[in-house]
């Protein structure tokens, strides 16, 4: 079992510096998910404080779903679909981007570990997805910080560490966590977890990450969910330092990576996709948090040329080249050790345009090896004791279940056949091969591969036309719930938004006021100068309300020259100043149309929630009521309904 973390030695640290911390908004982010009763509304209205979380927020959650079903396209959604851990962890990591995007260390290259960590969260995302051995919404934010503890070390001892970065770069011989413990008697690996243990991240999380840059002091049993999550970060690790890496390293680094896909059940096709989708989605994320990318490797290509890599010589680069088209050559792996058979089976193969490849003859491990590189679609092996042990690890393993596997056998005795078929075998040839019946079988093979093919070319077709009704419908979904002349929520998003409001501030007997703002003489502005010129003077309000209300409130237009504001957490007082505000606003700066000038004024009404309320029509009513008065009064002001007998 590994050591445990050492707290003590931790806390001195803390002590002795600034250690990276959160801040502001994610702070209080932090605080309100450690209670046990804290709402999703009450999370909400924290999260709008800080609308550059808020973006982040809804991409993470369209990283889960975009793909499957409508797009998240509000806060409220979004924490639906991430759930109180991922948005803790995720409020954390951006918290410590923002923060720390450059820092005092001059050796620390704080772009491209924000780069690296960056791609490593969205490769943790993607393998998620496909492995299950964690959420992946908590796998996005265990890959943005499962190198936290160097950001802390260039944090603490900016000098020293920049020193030690400099030793590492003279000399790659020498192990960083080494001299970290020499010159700060603690690690980055260590750091790291210990910080995220303080700020709530569960054990079973902080231990793969602890030990991922060295898996093997982890201590985890094979094919266990610790061993899983171990795999899948250093993968993600992988990743990220292809991507960051010259063009001249890729094709070196692409071939563990491909091994490790193989080993976590990964078919080559759904990793080259899982990639270069990660490094679409780098590139896009790098604009929203402004951090520096570079244009994503070519996956499809790499996978080709390390399949070919030494096997098959001059004419096989053609091959794996095509490998990414849509006409790809299928593949064919021969584990014999009859020459004779070899010869006749390469002669038809290559008869049928399938391209062959061939394993050493050296034992069940090192042809599974040959056999995850090459990733065939046929497997013809020579049956005996490491035949069998052959077919049954491919069997075993997600690739190698999509393999049409064909045994060389002896004869047809029908045990041998039958225990062959109970290993995996789907057809067999009798030794000496004879050249019509290898034929017949191979075109019957070949007929169920190309089936195969159609089959999940139609399933790719499939998840394509998906993934574009998904983008379609979130377009659709927003159109639905934004005015097109303002930009701002519409009137079903108003009414939705006013509702949930309501129900939070019942039920947790909270203040909650709506304001109902009316643009003074508006009809007189079309008759006069037309509607182009009215849509100009409604723009013009809607972006002097929109920048004038606070980061928690909700402006809309819910129809004509009528907008309403949603102020969740208000009193009557300090909404009257909000009120007061957006009437100076709209009236402060004059419309310019390219011809008259003009000049708003507005009417607002406000009412605030009282017990005595039933429900939200009422609450609309008074705020109604106070624009109908502030209309009779002369206009361009302010008039407030404190309840339904009463009026100020």
């Amino acid at each position: 079992m590994p050591q445990p973390i050492d707290m003590r030695r931790y806390a001195q640290l803390k002590a002795a510096g600034e250690l990276p911390s959160p801040r502001g908004v994610a702070l209080a982010i932090i605080r309100l998910t450690q209670s046990s009763d804290v709402s999703l509304s009450e999370l909400g209205r924290v999260i709008k404080g800080d609308p550059a979380f808020v973006g982040r927020l809804i991409k993470a959650a369209n990283g889960l779903v975009a793909e499957n079903r409508r797009a998240v396209v509000s806060v409220q959604e979004a924490l639906m679909v991430l759930g109180l851990p991922a948005v803790r962890t995720l409020a954390l990591g951006f918290s410590l981007l923002s923060t720390y995007r450059k820092g005092v260390c001059p050796g620390f290259d704080y772009q491209r570990f924000w780069s690296s960590s960056l791609l490593m969260a969205l490769s943790m995302q993607g393998l998620a997805q496909r492995v299950r051995v964690v959420p992946a919404d908590e796998a996005f934010s265990l890959g943005l910080l499962a190198r936290v503890g160097e950001l802390a070390l260039a944090t603490l001892y900016p000098d020293a560490f920049s020193q030690l970065l400099a030793d590492l770069h003279r000399n790659q011989q020498l192990q960083q966590v080494t001299l970290e413990d020499a010159a700060f008697a603690m690690n980055h690996r260590e750091l790291g977890a210990a910080m995220l243990t303080e700020w709530g991240v569960p054990d079973a999380l902080v231990q793969p990450v602890r030990f991922h840059e060295q898996p093997e002091l982890a201590g985890y049993d094979e094919g266990s969910r610790g061993s899983g999550l171990v795999q899948c970060l250093v993968l993600a690790r992988a990743i990220a330092q292809l991507c960051l890496a010259p063009d001249s390293e890729h094709a070196r680094l692409m071939q563990p990576m491909l091994r490790l896909s193989s080993r976590l059940g990964l078919e080559r096709g759904e990793f080259v996709g899982l990639c270069e989708r990660v490094g679409r989605d780098w590139v896009e994320w790098g604009k929203l948090l402004q951090i520096r990318t570079d244009a994503a490797p070519r996956f499809g290509e790499l996978s080709g040329a390390a399949v070919d890599d030494g096997r098959t010589g001059g004419t096989a680069a053609a091959s794996a080249a095509d490998e990414v088209k849509d006409e790809a050559p299928m593949r064919a792996l021969l584990v014999t050790r009859d020459r004779a058979a070899t010869a006749t089976l390469r002669t038809a193969l290559e008869a049928a345009a399938v391209s062959v490849f061939e394993a050493a003859a050296s034992g069940a491990e090192a042809a599974l090896e040959t056999a995850i590189d090459v990733q065939p679609h046929l497997l013809v092996v020579e049956w005996g004791v490491d035949g069998e042990r052959l077919v049954r690890n491919l069997r075993d393993i997600r690739l190698g279940r999509g393999i049409y596997v064909m045994a060389l056998v002896a004869g047809e005795d029908d045990a041998l056949l039958l225990a062959a078929s109970a290993a995996g075998v789907d057809d067999f040839v009798v030794l000496p091969v004879r050249r019509a019946a290898l034929t017949l079988r191979l075109r019957a093979c070949l007929r169920t591969l190309v089936l195969q093919g159609e089959l999940e070319r139609e399933r790719e077709e499939l998840r394509n036309f998906t993934a574009e009704l998904s983008i379609a419908n979130r377009r659709l979904h927003e159109a639905a719930l934004t005015d097109a002349l303002t930009g701002l929520p519409n009137r079903r998003q108003a009414m939705e938004s006013m509702h949930m409001e309501w129900s939070a501030a019942v039920r947790h007997h909270r203040p909650f006021t709506l304001m109902i703002i009316d643009v003074d003489g508006f009809k007189a502005i079309n008759d006069a100068h037309g509607h182009d010129v009215g849509d100009i003077a409604l723009r013009h309000a809607a972006e002097a309300l929109r920048g004038a209300v606070r980061t928690q409130d909700l402006v809309c237009r819910t129809g004509g020259d009528e907008f309403l504001v949603l102020c969740p957490d208000t009193e009557l007082a300090p909404a009257l100043v909000v009120a007061e505000r957006l009437r100076v606003a709209v009236e402060a700066v004059p419309v310019e149309t390219g011809g008259p000038r003009l000049f708003l004024t507005a009417s607002v009404g406000v009412c605030t929630r009282t017990p005595d309320m039933a429900n939200v029509e009422s609450l609309i009513k008074g705020a109604d009521e106070g624009l109908y008065l502030a209309k009779q009064r002369g206009r361009n002001r302010v008039v407030a309904i404190q309840a339904r007998a009463g009026m100020a």
